[in-house]
């Protein structure tokens, strides 16, 4: 006579002889979010200056609004957007760190007065928030006089891990574009080198990448060879078939009709999908000194991509800082909106 097992027990044995490769790599959900904070000001005035004299009357200016921007206090509104979100891992561009120094000195200056994202880190633990940095890219470093100082910005790009996320991460790499945007000015010649920061991370057991980028605000052909070197032999996405999430301000809204497209665009056609798809959302427009109190223009160029589409599932997103985060100066975060999404790797 035969003993029949009972159909539980065969289940549990099935699933206890699934093997341990398998069982973890089962992937899970990760939560990302790409965040331009804003350097504080706009500096193409600085540009624009026929002379030096000049020049230190609008880097004076210039300065003036950093200030008035007022990052410190805009860290707790970007802190408290990251509270309510919980990210497991961030891409932020336009960390800058102000420095200042004496007017006409030849050395750099050295005096920090502010360093976003040591602010920013700052900010999410006074709300019980801890964040670290994985890896940090110098894009832009540029010094110039003004009326009473020396002032010098440097930019960043960086990507925060949250600290007791599921998220798994490993090697990071970072490198600069080889197209770049060279700016005389007449207190020197600006370059500036865009570029990419990246880490290997892994879910459940399951392996992807993470690529976060600026790419150039001014020019929509270097914006576009730059885009292109992401998926070039040697860039962070050169590999069509392992997992990988990019992330950033593209400066290229896929419905403008011109070339401004084209850098998004070629990351399209390189198989990245956007969260959103093909329906159109605001991610910029705020003024300058972020005091008025609706945006004052409406850009699509902040993403969230991901590639192989089949290997992911979107289960949510949202834009945030489409709201004053306060009811006085500064109003917003940032000129920029951010993207959240919530991704299922399988």
């Amino acid at each position: 006579m035969t003993r029949r097992i009972p159909f539980a027990l065969v289940l549990v044995a099935a699933a206890m002889a699934v093997p341990a490769s398998t069982a973890s790599a089962a992937g899970g959900d990760v939560t990302v979010m790409t965040r331009n904070i804003y350097l504080g000001a706009d500096i193409i005035s600085l540009a624009t200056a026929p002379d030096l004299a000049t020049f230190k009357v609008n880097a004076e200016a210039m300065y003036g609004v950093v200030n008035e921007t007022d990052f410190p206090a805009r860290a707790v509104g970007l802190a408290a957007e990251i509270k309510a979100n919980k990210p497991d891992l961030i891409g932020l561009q336009e960390a800058a760190t102000w420095r200042t120094g004496p007017v006409g000195d030849p050395a750099a200056a050295t005096k920090v007065d502010y360093d976003f994202t040591k602010l920013l880190l700052a900010a999410l633990k006074k709300q019980g928030q801890s964040y670290s940095v994985v890896v940090s890219e110098t894009e832009f470093d540029f010094e110039g006089p003004t009326v009473t100082q020396d002032v010098r910005l440097t930019l960043h790009d960086v990507i925060l891990k949250r600290k007791g996320s599921k998220v798994k991460t490993g090697k990071s790499a970072k490198a600069h574009y080889k197209a770049i945007v060279e700016i005389p000015t007449a207190a020197g010649l600006a370059k500036v080198y865009r570029g990419w920061t990246s880490v290997d991370a892994s879910i459940g057991g399951r392996p992807f990448k993470l690529v976060n980028t600026h790419l150039e605000a001014y020019g929509a052909g270097t914006r576009e060879s730059q885009a292109k070197e992401l998926f070039a032999p040697g860039g962070p996405l050169a590999s069509k078939t392992k997992l990988a999430i990019l992330l950033g301000d593209l400066n290229s809204d896929p419905t403008s009709g011109d070339a401004e497209a084209n850098a998004y665009k070629a990351v399209t056609a390189a198989g990245m999908k956007d969260v959103y798809g093909t329906k159109r959302v605001q991610t910029f427009g705020m003024d300058e000194k972020l005091i008025n109190p609706k945006p004052t223009s409406n850009n699509w160029i902040d993403h969230i991509l991901y590639r192989p589409s089949k290997n992911f599932s979107v289960r949510s997103k949202k834009i945030v800082g489409s709201k004053p985060f306060r009811a006085v100066a500064p109003l917003w975060a940032a000129d920029h909106m951010g993207v959240v999404a919530k991704l299922r790797i399988k």
